[in-house]
């Protein structure tokens, strides 16, 4: 029965903070097979057809119909060349429900430099997002909000000339308000989990946290702790999988997906 209410619980949890926002694109870049997204050579390099050119092996998801100067890049979209911008645009996009707040959240990484990546919303001021991995490592998400949304809309990301080149992936424009308060440690750079992805068998968490609790997709509690600003907790004994962490932060509610590799 305990276990019943604990899955109960998160369930619920989960609805309720799906229910105050709605997801109105989801992009991965599952299509773009061809090349790499980790080396300017060889099988880690990405294609070098520009896939908005007539006859192109890959060719644009519906998401993104139209663009310039975008390459496929092992399951990443790389924008821009060595002396060309490239952008992407999406479709035609309703940004005005849920009171026209929206949320833009994706993965990106540049070439061999850190740089800024642009983020263009119909008759918004654009919004330069700066990054700091590169193309040998893992992205970083970067999460940029937008308010007045509005029908007929489209959203579109274009690397500038002082850095012509990035890697994007695991783009979701929502809108809505969360209720939880992740988006709200990032911008005052104190990350709530640092690495998302988990390679090495710890958590390195990025603020002081109460009440830590772990949930597998099936909404069981795995592991419970509390932990300290850049304290890395193990977690080895978790088969891979995705994850949802749960915690205390400040007295806010905050939660973060994680996938242990």
């Amino acid at each position: 029965m305990k276990k019943f209410f604990t899955v109960l619980s998160f369930v619920s949890f989960t609805a309720a903070f799906q229910a105050q926002q709605t997801v109105v694109l989801s992009e991965n870049f599952s299509t773009f097979t061809a090349g790499g997204n980790t080396s300017n050579s060889g099988v880690g390099a990405p294609d070098v057809t520009d896939i908005y050119t007539t006859g192109a092996s890959i060719t644009p998801t519906a998401n993104f119909p139209q663009g310039t100067k975008v390459y496929s890049a092992g399951g990443m979209a790389k924008l821009g060349t060595g002396s060309v911008i490239g952008s992407m645009t999406s479709k035609t996009l309703d940004l005005s429900s849920n009171g026209g707040n929206v949320t833009i959240t994706f993965d990106v990484k540049g070439w061999s430099n850190a740089g800024t990546i642009l983020v263009k919303v119909t008759g918004k001021a654009d919004q330069t997002v700066s990054y700091s991995a590169v193309m040998a490592g893992m992205p970083e998400t970067k999460t940029v909000t937008f308010t007045g949304g509005t029908a007929g809309s489209t959203v579109t990301f274009e690397t500038p000339a002082s850095s012509l080149r990035a890697f994007i992936d695991n783009i979701e424009i929502k809108t809505g308000n969360a209720v939880l308060a992740v988006n709200d440690a990032q911008k005052t750079k104190s990350i709530f989990v640092k690495n998302t992805l988990v390679k090495n068998g710890e958590i390195l968490f990025g603020q002081t946290a109460d009440k830590v609790k772990i949930f597998n997709m099936n909404g069981q509690i795995v592991k419970t702790f509390s932990v300290k600003e850049n304290q890395n907790i193990n977690v080895s004994d978790l088969p891979k999988g995705n994850y949802i962490v749960n915690a205390t932060v400040n007295n806010t509610l905050v939660s973060q997906k994680i996938m242990k590799d």
